[in-house]
């Protein structure tokens, strides 16, 4: 994986202000990884393309994780500490490019879902039709009594989704979490394409102030700035603010 430098990342930081989350993730990727088309990036199973933003996330901000979640019950606020191996999942050195559900009398083939699949769902206001289309996109063939059918049964969806994150587990993250104000657990799901992002954010807008504070000091220019390393940086910060 390719090391971004601090003015690669801020383009993209730039250009992706305004996409969604999908876009923002294959941008990340596609800059990391120049080799890989974007194409093709799109067309990984959602589990291993996440598994590439962690480890970026890892090369960028380190293997340490820290977010805040709220309390579904009583809204207190939790700080969660973690480690990226502890969400990691060992990938398989090839993916099922089908995947075999049994329900009830249904024989189920589906595929892996993708940010392909995402992009052309994303847009959709209503989440139980998104979830659905999602689905309906990951479908090969079903088979009911060993003859070919057009429809799966609503009661059925779960149980096909279910599979599908047990087939691709790095895809469906959940944090357990245990309130410590009054004692209730609930699991969080940790997207990891929108966590990245947040922390990128925040990031380039305070490199941006200190890019600002230096330019203002000593006349320098952005793209020289953006040069030094981020300990040099802090060494003038710090004349720069007594």
């Amino acid at each position: 994986m390719h090391a971004l430098t601090a003015s690669s990342l801020l383009r993209v930081w730039e250009r992706g202000a305004w996409q969604s989350s999908v876009v923002q993730a294959l941008s990340l990727l596609a800059e990391a990884i120049p080799k890989t088309a974007v194409s093709d990036l799109a067309r990984l199973p959602i589990g291993r393309r996440d598994a590439l933003l962690l480890a970026l996330r890892e090369q960028l901000f380190g293997s340490r994780v820290q977010t805040v979640v709220v309390c579904p019950q009583c809204q207190d606020s939790l700080d969660l500490v973690f480690e990226v191996d502890q969400i990691r999942v060992p990938l398989k050195s090839e993916t099922q490019e089908e995947c075999v559900c049994d329900v009830d009398d249904y024989q189920v083939t589906f595929r892996l879902p993708t940010s392909e699949d995402l992009l052309m769902v994303v847009h959709e206001p209503d989440a139980a039709a998104a979830k659905q289309l999602l689905l309906e996109r990951c479908l090969l063939r079903v088979v009911h009594h060993g003859e070919a059918t057009t429809e799966l049964p609503s009661p059925l969806a779960e149980p096909v989704i279910a599979q599908m994150a047990e087939v691709d587990p790095q895809g469906d993250v959940e944090l357990a979490v245990t309130c410590a104000a009054c004692g209730y657990q609930w699991q969080v799901l940790f997207d990891i394409a929108s966590f990245v992002w947040r922390e990128i954010g925040a990031w380039a807008k305070r490199l941006l102030g200190e890019v600002h504070l230096l330019a203002s000091a000593y006349g320098w220019a952005e793209d020289d700035i953006l040069r030094m390393t981020a300990w040099r940086r802090q060494c003038y910060l710090d004349m720069v603010q007594g």
